[in-house]
């Protein structure tokens, strides 16, 4: 069976080759959303000219090769600016935009203070502005991390359903899971392969399939699609299948 309407829930559109837009419209993947990140940004500026990159240079690029793109808005905690306030001030003004679906991707990766500072500021955008918001978890030290941005997101008073706690593995699944969280499902060999996903499919089975596409190590720009054949050769439920590789992203994004 043909999987119809694929979306990347979370790839990185300003670091994808013109190649890696080419192979995800080859693959079926006909939508995705673009989280921000700006690498070491030192200045609000920095995330304006990537939020407007994204949503209009990148998106035009994606187009005219028959990948829909939309953009999360928000500041990722590789690149906190000294003036990163300017930026939470201006999130709400950027989510009035059309092809704006949420804020993403924001997180911590060692919970100091000033990273519990941003990403309580972006948890209270979402939350007054009802939008998804999209949270990086660190490759070290996880759960213990996890666990305190899940208890900053109820004590901000997010909605669960609007949470999703990316490059969910065994390890935080069922942190995630308790808390009524969506699991953000990154296939590739350093984070989820397809192979753990189905072996343990009762575990990830409300999540989205993603690429989290980069060009700072090595991963595919439609490495989800791997899960969705392998998914298909194990005779998974094709209704499950479609909710994780696209239905409940267009839900969640209000994706048409």
């Amino acid at each position: 069976m043909t999987i119809k309407n694929l979306i990347d829930s979370h790839t990185h559109a300003g670091m994808i080759p013109y190649d890696g837009f080419i192979a995800m419209a080859a693959n079926g993947i006909n939508k995705a959303v673009s989280c921000s990140i700006v690498i070491s940004a030192r200045y609000a500026e920095s995330y304006f000219d990537h939020f407007r990159a994204i949503s209009g240079f990148y998106r035009q690029l994606a187009a005219a090769v028959g990948v829909d793109l939309y953009t999360a808005v928000g500041v990722h905690p590789a690149g906190i600016p000294g003036d990163w306030a300017r930026v939470i001030d201006k999130l709400p003004e950027f989510l009035k935009e059309e092809t704006v679906v949420g804020i993403g991707e924001v997180g911590m990766n060692n919970a100091s203070p000033l990273e519990k500072e941003v990403l309580k500021a972006q948890l209270e955008v979402a939350r007054d502005n009802n939008v998804p918001v999209i949270i990086h978890t660190p490759k070290e030290n996880r759960q213990t991390i996890v666990g305190i941005m899940l208890d900053m997101a109820a004590g901000v008073g997010i909605n669960p359903g609007l949470l999703v706690i990316d490059h969910a593995h065994l390890d935080i699944i069922g942190q995630i899971n308790e808390f009524g969280a969506v699991p953000g499902l990154t296939i590739r060999k350093q984070n989820l392969t397809p192979g753990v996903l189905v072996d343990n499919l009762e575990l990830f089975i409300n999540g989205m399939l993603n690429s989290d596409y980069s060009n700072i190590m090595p991963n595919d720009p439609a490495g989800m699609i791997e899960a969705v054949k392998h998914m298909q050769q194990e005779n998974v439920d094709a209704n499950i299948i479609n909710e994780m590789a696209g239905g409940r992203a267009a839900k969640l994004y209000g994706i048409s």
